[in-house]
């Protein structure tokens, strides 16, 4: 904690000369290190690392800062052409080792002075201020209950800080009432020691600091502001048990004038009456360590060895602490008050005004949003109705363009339809008696079609013979293969029983080996064979697959010989109702030509009155698109504003109630 303190209060006391923080807060840390180093060994006292070094700690790091604020003015000449930031490395670096070496050579030539360094000759000194052995203990411990509390009203924890000088200064004391105690069993007795850490934890720092349950009690009997009465309900709880940092930064208490005379005069008082009833013999003194955090009351009886006088005196010291912060507090609520009474009555009056302003937002915004609406819905309509016209018109004049086209087409084509009739006719004549040959050639067709599905049946029937042969021959050659296999085992046991007859069998043995290679050569042949005759076998059902696919091709193609016989016989029938209709088309083309004329005026004068209506219609359902797409945007922009009024109004309502 101290190195803590002493890096945080270097750092914003160095950035508060203008000076490098991090270069402000390594000055401090180093010049405290080395006010540590007390072992017998050159080591750092961790001791005075944590919360017993925390006073140390911040007069030292105050006296770095300003030896290094000082010695900053100190300029060295580098290099222009060495880097910028090797230049100012170089500008801090001196006045940093300056100022750490002042402390440390002060320190050193007090320790060899007195066998004490700075940092103990300041508790020691302290310690002595405070001590209640040198006849002004009264006055010493007024001077620290006010040190502890001057340190609060600045934000700093006054007891972390004056820890280690209490324990300096009357730390053994409450040891030595136990012991004393213990043997006589008489709290009253003059002999204790009255002022102990005990005591101040007991009958002074009732509720915490400043005796804060004094201010919670205060605040809950005459305080109206709803802001105090919640902190002190909150807090309060936490009080009973001597945490007060919700009340010291809730109200606050921390830098507020209002409440500094009342949070140094109570634990003054307190601490006067509480010595005052203990010196007459009024109050038995601390005999017992309690915890601090035990509440009030029952840290009064069992800190006095189990004395109601104790429980009394925190009753009294609570009551005058209230009387003390009575006047202050109902200053405090009056002002409290009246801020929040200006603030409600704001809050009331912009409330009323945005709630105003919202209903007329929302009433023009919905009369807008409706004309305009309705507007929109006209100008739709219009437009789809404009849309729909000009896209009947484009059909229709589409229609007429087609039908102008159409007529020019068979203007043209009946112009001619006399000479392409008369070749029709002559090339129906040529197509009949080519019809009829054809015919012929398709009856001739026919027969060759038949006798080629005689042939193929013929063809399937000998696969089908030879694929049953193949089999027959599979099975003769399975009996050869048996034959084979037994000579094969006769030559073996002919060749064991030549062996055995030894010199009277070798002509035997010749005869053994030649029947075995006969053997072998016959399991050859018939290996062989039976592979020629799978292939055959595979050759075959090809052919005799290939054979059914071909008889159901030909019969496939003689059913359509017959049916496109059939077709034949028909379109020599047709040609001659063509021809004869033909003959009837040339009688009434004379007529139609005429006609044709007359209509192909007509549809020329409508197909130019539908171009010209049209475009106009065009023009204006273009023109009425526009404005309904402004019309849109319009809506869709008011919409939006006041979505977002109503989401701001709704904010401010909320903070407003907040």
């Amino acid at each position: 904690m101290a190195i803590l303190i002493a890096w945080t209060l270097g750092y914003y006391l160095g950035n508060a000369y203008k000076l490098n923080g991090t270069l402000s807060a390594l000055t401090s840390v180093s010049a405290y290190l080395t006010l540590c180093v007390v072992t017998s060994d050159g080591g750092i006292s961790l001791s005075r690392l944590g919360s017993s070094g925390l006073f140390g700690a911040i007069l030292i790091a105050i006296l770095a800062i300003e030896l290094y604020h000082i010695f900053s003015k100190l300029k060295i000449n580098i290099s222009e052409d060495t880097a910028e930031e090797v230049q100012q490395m170089f500008a801090a670096l001196f006045p940093v080792m300056l100022s750490v070496f002042c402390i440390a050579l002060a320190n050193g030539i007090i320790l060899m002075a007195s066998g004490k360094g700075i940092d103990e000759r300041i508790y020691t000194g302290l310690s002595f201020l405070f001590s209640v052995d040198d006849g002004g203990g009264l006055v010493g411990t007024l001077f620290l209950v006010f040190g502890i509390h001057i340190f609060w009203f600045f934000g700093i924890h006054g007891g972390n800080v004056m820890d280690s000088i209490m324990v300096n200064a009357f730390g053994e004391n409450l040891i030595r009432n136990t012991d004393l105690y213990a043997l006589n069993q008489n709290a009253f007795d003059e002999q204790l020691a009255i002022i102990s850490k005990g005591f101040l934890d007991t009958f002074v720092f009732m509720g915490g600091a400043g005796t804060s349950l004094c201010i919670i009690i205060a605040v809950l009997i005459i305080a109206r502001s709803r802001y105090m009465r919640s902190i002190a309900k909150m807090g309060g709880i936490f009080t009973l048990f001597n945490m007060n940092e919700i009340v010291l930064f809730g109200f606050p208490v921390i830098l507020n004038p209002i409440l500094l005379i009342p949070f140094l005069l109570t634990p003054l008082t307190v601490t006067l009456i509480s010595w005052s009833a203990m010196s007459f013999g009024l109050v038995a003194r601390v005999v017992t360590e309690v915890h601090w955090a035990m509440p009030p009351l029952i840290s009064g009886y069992l800190a006095t060895g189990g004395h109601l006088s104790g429980s009394i005196l925190q009753v009294i010291n609570i009551t005058v602490g209230i009387l003390i912060y009575l006047p202050f507090i109902r200053m405090m609520d009056r002002r409290v008050v009246q801020k929040e009474s200006m603030e409600d009555n704001n809050t009331a009056l912009l409330k009323n005004t945005l709630n105003t302003v919202v209903e007329k937002i929302h009433d023009s915004t919905g009369e807008i949003n409706g004309e305009i609406t309705k507007f929109s819905i006209v100008l739709e309509s219009i437009v789809g109705d404009l849309n729909d016209l000009s896209a009947q018109m484009q059909q229709q004049m589409q229609l007429m363009r087609t039908c102008d086209e159409y007529m020019r087409i068979i203007d043209t084509s009946v112009g001619n339809t006399d000479t392409s009739i008369k070749i029709v006719l002559q090339n129906m004549e040529k197509t009949n008696a080519l019809s009829m040959t054809g015919a012929q050639n398709m009856q001739q067709t026919m027969q060759e079609m038949e006798e080629t599905f005689f042939s193929t049946q013929k063809t399937n029937e000998l696969a089908s013979q030879l694929n049953l042969r193949c089999g027959q021959i599979e099975g003769i050659l399975k009996s050869i293969e048996d034959i084979s296999m037994q000579t094969t085992i006769l030559s073996l046991n002919a060749s064991i029983e030549a062996a055995r007859a030894g010199v009277h069998g070798k002509g035997f043995s010749v005869v053994a080996d030649s029947i075995k290679g006969l053997s072998a050569t016959t399991a050859k042949s018939v290996s062989d064979i039976e592979g020629l005759l799978q292939g055959m076998k595979e050759d075959t059902s090809d052919i005799i697959e290939r054979s059914e696919v071909s008889l159901r091709q030909v019969e496939t193609g003689r059913q359509q010989m017959i049916d496109t016989n059939q077709l034949f016989g028909e379109i020599v029938q047709n040609i001659h109702n063509i021809q004869a209709q033909c003959h009837t088309v040339l009688k009434h083309s004379g007529e139609v030509i005429g006609e044709l004329k007359q209509i192909n005026e007509q549809i020329q004068t409508t197909s130019h009155f539908f171009v010209e209506t049209t475009s106009h219609t065009s023009k204006v359902a273009e023109q009425v698109r526009d404005k309904s797409d402004e019309s849109k945007e319009m809506v869709q922009k008011l919409r939006l504003l006041n979505e977002e009024t109503s989401l701001l109004t709704v904010n401010a309502l909320k903070n407003l109630e907040s």
